[in-house]
């Protein structure tokens, strides 16, 4: 079987990759773009928005999605999904 002659060593070096993935990168991801994801919780606006829209948030377009993200929480995200079971919107945002 293979073995890490400091295995101590290598585990924090993979708990750094995984936290800090940009420091991390490898040179042929250079031409990659970076992303994260994120919540955003509109618990108490979520009437408001619904009656504005006059449609349910559960379904509302992905364009809405992103438009509601953008007004109000200043996110402007690539992507947006309506996670019923968080009560959220699930965004990646480009960063880098």
């Amino acid at each position: 079987m293979w073995e890490i002659p400091n295995e101590d060593a290598y585990w924090e070096r993979r708990r750094e990759e995984w936290e800090n993935p940009r420091t991390f990168r490898s040179p042929w991801d250079e031409g990659e773009p970076m992303y994260e994801s994120g919540y955003a919780f509109l618990d108490e606006k979520l009437e408001d928005i619904e009656t504005e829209k006059g449609w349910p948030i559960e379904k509302l377009a992905e364009a809405d999605l992103l438009e509601i993200l953008e007004e109000e929480r200043g996110i402007v995200a690539e992507t947006a999904k309506w996670n019923p079971r968080m009560h959220s919107i699930d965004y990646t945002v480009r960063v880098g």
